[in-house]
């Protein structure tokens, strides 16, 4: 059973919505958002649930669950049915397509102007606002301390997980490869890419969609180009994947040329300067604060933290965060997250 203390190392959440009957404002339709507004809305609650794009689910609805023979505790399950749920709730009213532009009164009776595309509108006596932005991914592979030189061979993590949704019986590609480089912490650790915080989730799925690979292709040979490894699961879970003959070198690439196939040139630790030749290279993109946090942060009435993630002010300001729009998390963190701020305690 998940369990709130495992996310004791985030910021903490403000004090947890707990009253019934409320009239609830959700800003941003991903897991978060949603896991608060269906919650709120089995308490009787009525929500109001506000998407920028064109569909709810945000990011994690493209991705795809990493079992093998056995669960490896991705947290996809966690999303199963969530999106038809919410969907059919008489107590959420989904407006897509759709962004705040100002916020004014207090709580109890906050004033919210929205707005799509071609109308605005003013929603009144709105008793409490949750803001579950997420969070941005560096999907375009650009990176400051990667020299890159053709994108042929080259993917990204969240490319990498759309194949593990879209995976068959027979494999996840068109041509079985034999080799693939997985280059961790694109976008992390990194003040001129947006901080030097470690984004959480990159070992999680690099490693477990590792796994899902050498399953379908047990002679690929698999290496991680890596500054620090992340606790995934308990036990000596490194030591696992070398054992099933995957490489891990500590050092940051320095080009990466693609091709066919594609290059990786890297400072070796012990070797000095080394170059390797892969089918694919995947880069693991992290998360990074959303593009839209300083202008939320302004008409919300909330600070930022030194990464750009959002920090609430005060314990009574009616308007609470959940998930990735206030720190970095995996997704059964911000599900767990996303609970405790709807008022529900986990044992």
């Amino acid at each position: 059973m998940l369990n709130i203390n495992s996310i004791l190392s985030f910021p903490a959440t403000p004090k947890a919505v707990v009253s019934l009957n409320l009239r609830v404002l959700v800003i941003g339709a991903g897991i978060s958002g949603c896991t608060v507004a269906y919650t709120l809305a089995n308490q009787g609650s009525e929500v109001i649930l506000i998407e920028s794009t064109g569909n709810i689910g945000g990011k994690v609805r493209s991705y795809g669950c990493k079992a093998i023979e056995k669960c490896q505790n991705c947290g996809v399950c966690l999303t199963v049915g969530l999106w038809n749920k919410v969907s059919a709730h008489q107590n959420i009213n989904i407006l897509t397509n759709t962004n705040v532009k100002d916020i004014t009164g207090n709580p109890g009776d906050f004033a919210v102007i929205i707005a799509d595309s071609q109308t605005e509108q003013r929603l009144d006596g709105i008793d409490v606002i949750i803001i579950s932005t997420g969070f941005e991914s560096q999907t375009n592979g650009i990176s400051s301390h990667l020299h890159i030189e053709d994108t042929n061979g080259l993917i990204t993590g969240t490319q990498l997980e759309e194949l593990m949704l879209g995976r068959t019986r027979s494999g996840l590609f068109d041509k079985a490869p034999r080799s693939i480089a997985f280059i961790k912490c694109l976008g992390s650790r990194d003040q001129h890419e947006g901080g030097l915080y470690c984004s959480r989730v990159c070992c999680s799925y690099s490693t477990r969609s590792a796994k899902v690979i050498r399953s379908y292709y047990p002679d690929c040979e698999i290496v991680f180009f890596y500054m620090e490894l992340q606790n995934v699961e308990a036990g000596d879970y490194y030591s696992g994947l070398r054992e099933m003959g995957m490489e891990f070198i500590k050092c940051r690439p320095i080009n990466v040329y693609g091709g066919t196939p594609a290059t990786v040139e890297y400072d070796d630790p012990v070797s000095g300067i080394r170059a390797r030749e892969f089918d694919l290279i995947v880069l693991s993109d992290g998360i990074h604060a959303g593009t839209d946090n300083d202008r939320l942060a302004e008409i919300c009435r909330l600070g930022q933290d030194k990464d750009g993630f959002l920090q609430a002010v005060g314990t009574d300001s009616g308007i609470y965060l959940a998930g990735c729009a206030r720190a970095p998390m995996k997704i059964d963190e911000a599900y767990a997250d996303s609970l405790a701020v709807a008022g529900m305690r986990l044992n």
